[in-house]
């Protein structure tokens, strides 16, 4: 099965989801983390917290799909902020290290399956014991400014692609944005020859 990109972030429920549904069709997945925005488009974007028509849609939206997988009660995870850059900082270093796939899963239900913030070292460090990974190394990580600017510079691809939300899923240079593209998606990658 060809190579897809998936762009992501583990603030976004739809992220999860994505995320999810592309793994349980055995998508052959590359990961790029979405902390930094190009600032042509932060004018354009308005965050969820900020805008309480897209607030209150988001809530309504989320607590229908993630009640399909059995997650209840997820509007009270959407309002809880990290700082991103760190946490992704730590993915990075556990991808790094061959644990990504590993950590991605753990940090995304533990954020909206277990209603945990992923902004508490404790949280992070939990992860890392849970998959066996080095939780000093991840730690570090977050503090690190060369994790740091490797997370600034993918606003170059998101240019590049015009990525503009997550998840975006990009296989042969043709994008699929959001978590309700992965059958069509999974099908183009299924029947390209």
């Amino acid at each position: 099965m060809g190579k897809v990109i998936c762009f992501f972030n583990f603030r976004s429920p739809y992220g999860y989801l994505g995320v999810l549904k592309a793994i349980k069709k055995g998508m052959n997945l590359d990961f790029i983390p979405v902390c930094y925005l190009p600032k042509e488009l932060l004018k354009f974007l308005s965050d969820a917290s900020e805008n309480e028509y897209k607030r209150s849609y988001l809530f309504e939206d989320c607590e229908r799909l993630f009640e399909e997988i059995g997650i209840k009660n997820v509007s009270q995870t959407i309002s809880k902020e990290a700082n991103w850059p760190k946490v992704h900082a730590a993915w990075l270093c556990a991808n790094e290290n061959g644990f990504g796939d590993s950590f991605m899963i753990e940090a995304f239900n533990s954020r909206w399956k277990n209603n945990l913030d992923l902004g508490n070292i404790e949280v992070i460090e939990g992860i890392c014991e849970k998959i066996g990974f080095d939780k000093s190394l991840a730690a570090s990580a977050m503090d690190s400014e060369i994790y740091n600017s490797q997370l600034k510079s993918y606003t170059k691809i998101m240019r590049e692609y015009k990525i503009f939300g997550v998840p975006t899923f990009l296989y042969k240079n043709e994008r699929y944005w959001g978590q309700d593209r992965i059958n069509s998606l999974y099908e183009r990658v299924l029947n390209d020859k």
